[in-house]
């Protein structure tokens, strides 16, 4: 039996603003970026790959600065890196105004990707062979605009050049593509396919890039399929590009086992991201101070594990005392993680509203009460009710507090 191993690595998206973030730590965050991708060089030279695969989105748009270009070429022309194989995607397409990928703009600058790296610039399947592998080969196609693509690059019609398989070799399938029925919410469907056509596929394993997320599509031992294991994966981003990116995020090594049997793949995560996105939900209620409200959020990222290298993302519910106001974290609690964000939109004065609608109305205080609860009860639209309870809540401050902040807005930073 012979072992192949490959590094996957997609979706860096060098360059991202990060215009969620503060000044400073967008700095930061580019340079995490940065890490992330000598890490997986470094990774693959330790582990001995005999290739890097690079499934779309090294960049984030096709306006690449020259000194970061000059950063992507240097990581890649370290002593020791293996071949890399790199099929741009729909953020960094192989277009003519691209210096990235384009020979010509990139002499003009005087700089060039090393003879190692192999960039697939067309639409159309073409092949590499990998080096120390004989037999093997990784097809790549690539975008050529950032407009959304309805090719399927799995259809059998665009296949048509995937021919010539050696026996004691195999094919890998190395593309930027969504995976149909799997698309996450942030992001949009281009150069679909479905897992039917991944599994009569004539590669024994596809590399993908474009989803942020990890994940897989395993198949069984079974007669007339190509492989057994993980038949395609995404290795997801690089490191997580904002709030919703949740969970570890790098690269995967992808391990296949061939020649007297059908080929076994295996996929092997590895970590790049020294941060991580940590997300909870805080009930508050009942706390009789700012500072209680802070201690609580503490503690709540105490459970979750957040350390001071990380993103938490909180969400506070609950009733509030009154004249208890959150208007935003202190000190301790800022400096607790990289960068917090919070939602206090849920929170809620502890009002007792029952007693207003079972009331006869004899004050002012409680005729307000009733008639906001009467809109409130007949609004259909779900944000004119929220603007009609938080009229209601400022107008209960006022009567009972003698005074109208607001604290019951949509409150979150």
């Amino acid at each position: 039996m012979a072992l192949a191993r490959f590094l996957q690595v997609s979706d860096l998206h060098l360059g991202r603003p990060f215009a969620w973030l503060p000044g400073d730590r967008r700095e930061e965050r580019r340079r995490d970026q940065q890490r992330a991708l000598e890490l997986c060089v470094s990774q693959a030279i330790e582990r001995g790959v005999h290739g890097i695969l690079v499934p779309g989105d090294v960049f984030d748009s096709t306006q690449v600065d020259a000194a970061l270009l000059t950063f992507a070429i240097k990581v890649f022309g370290v002593n020791g890196c293996p071949p890399v194989y790199v099929a741009p995607g729909n953020h960094d397409p192989a277009s003519q105004d691209n210096a990235a990928w384009n020979a010509r703009l990139l002499q003009a600058r005087g700089i060039a990707w090393p003879d190692h790296v192999h960039v697939f610039d067309s639409p159309e399947w073409t092949s590499k062979p990998v080096p120390r592998l004989p037999g093997v080969r990784v097809w790549g196609r690539c975008f050529t605009s950032g407009v959304e693509s309805t090719d399927r690059p799995l259809a059998s019609h665009l296949l048509a050049p995937v021919t010539g398989t050696d026996p004691m070799g195999f094919e890998i399938a190395l593309f930027h593509g969504s995976r149909e029925g799997q698309c996450p919410p942030a992001q949009k469907m281009t150069a679909p396919f479905s897992d039917a056509e991944v599994a009569s596929s004539p590669f024994v394993y596809h590399a993908v890039g474009h989803y942020h997320a990890p994940s897989r599509i395993e198949q069984p031992l079974t007669e007339g399929v190509k492989s057994a294991g993980a038949r395609l994966a995404y290795a997801g981003s690089a490191v997580a590009l904002d709030y919703t990116e949740t969970g570890s995020h790098g690269a995967v090594e992808v391990r296949i086992e061939y020649g007297h049997r059908l080929p076994f793949v295996e996929v092997e995560p590895i970590e790049l991201d020294r941060r991580r996105v940590c997300v909870v939900t805080t009930d508050v209620g009942g706390a009789a101070s700012a500072d209680q409200i802070d201690r609580r959020i503490l503690k709540a990222l105490d459970v979750v594990g957040a350390g001071e290298m990380d993103f938490a993302s909180v969400t506070l519910t609950g009733r509030l005392p009154a004249g208890v106001r959150w208007t935003g974290p202190g000190a301790d609690l800022r400096n607790r993680v990289f960068h917090l964000r919070w939602d206090a939109s849920a929170l809620r004065p502890d009002y007792d509203l029952s007693r207003y609608r079972e009331g006869e109305g004899k004050t002012t205080e409680e005729r307000f009460a009733r008639e906001l609860l009467a809109q409130m009860d007949a609004a259909t639209d779900p944000a004119a009710r929220a603007e009609l309870e938080r009229a209601l809540f400022h107008g209960l401050d006022a009567f009972k507090l003698r005074e109208v902040s607001p604290a019951w807005e949509e409150v979150a930073g």
